[in-house]
């Protein structure tokens, strides 16, 4: 169990964290692609936090603690919005900042498609990285799961697989993950012989467990390695290129031998998602040898690349309702400016339908956000509540208006 010394100590370590993304990481690969067409992958998280900064969302937002007060801190308790729900919050929170912002003198800055997939990444990412582990949970995590019976560390436990001291120079427990992953097979099969039940990880144990690493080893390297951020698009390439579409599906798209990913609740650090892929290799090693292909087999920044990859579904939206949202378009009130306005026989907003906003969720956010100001006094003037959306109304609006952009795009007429 965790101890409130323990917690506390993880609190510290991501406050410090945040450093990795507000200045200090300097390490890349080439960078990770923007959204695409649909939208559907986050950009760059690192060009994401110059986004942040000019735009001057850090006037009035704090990441752990650093920037404004205005609004609420954005990383703390974490950014679990879907892509489409960004744009909703967004949108629903727009009059207070609009107001906050004039009382101010704050000049409203305008984002671009390209922009909000950038941002968007870097508050995902806040989530992405886990807090350095804690050394003594770590030497349980070392012990209960039979580690030692195998493994030396520090001089001390056993010899049947090789010590563990020299991964005290690697920065991120996905080092350790991929070791074991390689070597899976054969280290199943050890266990077994040894009657050890192989082990399974949950929450921070593997954090913990480099942690424990780190401080026990007996390895004089100085330095560290570091595991760049994986990439999410590189990572879909890893996903289709390893084979894992044979068994897995991402939101029905896919085989049927494994549990649909994109369907799946994996609100999950990087390193959890990590040790949930290594609990289920047994299993995984099983069906590949049954239907006669070979597990595949992972570079490091393969892996962060995947792990991205899997990372980022949690964020992707399911299909809406297109029924409900036309309900609500109409309930809203959508219908009333998005539509020909009475007096002028023209619309007094933009047609939802044929505007192209809602290819992309996040041009969506991006023309929420630019466009909220007018659409406010536009609102105030007619005498209208300001819309808000909760749950997956947004999610079933948009649903409803492709449905409807397809039909009119189909339509002879046109």
């Amino acid at each position: 169990m965790t101890t409130l010394a323990g917690r506390g100590a993880r609190r510290t370590a991501r406050a410090a964290l945040v450093l990795v993304l507000v200045g200090v990481l300097v390490v890349r690969t080439a960078p990770a692609a923007s959204a695409d067409s649909r939208g559907g992958l986050p950009g760059d998280p690192l060009n994401g936090r110059e986004v942040f900064f000019q735009k001057g969302c850090g006037r009035c937002h704090a990441i752990w603690g650093e920037g404004g007060g205005l609004g609420p801190d954005l990383g703390r308790g974490g950014v679990w919005h879907s892509l489409l729900g960004l744009a909703g919050v967004l949108w629903n929170h727009s009059p207070g900042m609009i107001e906050k912002m004039r009382e101010r003198r704050i000049v409203r800055a305008t984002i671009s498609s390209a922009e909000m997939a950038d941002l968007a990444a870097f508050l995902y990412y806040l989530d992405y990285f886990d807090p350095p582990g804690v050394p003594s949970l770590g030497e349980v995590v070392f012990q209960e799961k039979g580690c030692v019976r195998c493994h030396a560390l520090g001089g001390s436990g056993g010899n049947v697989g090789p010590a563990l001291d020299s991964y005290k120079r690697y920065a991120s427990p996905l080092f350790l993950v991929n070791a074991m992953w390689r070597h899976g097979p054969t280290m199943v099969e050890k266990m077994r012989a040894m009657a050890i039940a192989p082990p399974r990880f949950a929450g921070s144990d593997l954090a913990d467990l480099l942690a424990y690493i780190q401080k026990t080893s007996w390895d004089q390297t100085v330095g560290k390695t570091y595991m760049v951020p994986g990439s999410p698009a590189r990572g879909e390439q890893v996903f289709v290129s390893a084979g894992c579409q044979k068994c897995h599906a991402v939101q029905g798209a896919g085989g049927s031998g494994g549990p649909d990913l994109g369907t799946r609740d994996l609100r999950r650090t990087v390193t959890e998602i990590a040790g949930r892929m290594w609990n289920h290799e047994p299993s995984m090693w099983a069906k590949a040898r049954a239907i006669g292909i070979a597990l595949p087999q992972f570079s490091d920044q393969e892996l962060s690349d995947l792990i991205a990859y899997i990372f980022f579904l949690q964020y992707f939206d399911p299909p809406g309702n297109v029924e409900r949202g036309r309900g609500v378009y109409l309930q809203k009130g959508c219908i009333v400016c998005h539509s020909a306005a009475p007096e002028s026989g023209r619309p007094v907003a933009p047609d939802l339908v044929r505007s192209g906003v809602v290819a992309s969720p996040l041009g969506l956010s991006a023309a929420m956000w630019n466009h909220a100001p007018v659409m406010e006094g536009q609102i105030r003037e007619l005498g209208l509540p300001w819309p808000r959306f909760v749950e997956n109304e947004i999610r079933d609006l948009v649903a409803y208006l492709r449905t409807k952009d397809a039909e009119a795009r189909s339509s002879p007429a046109r």
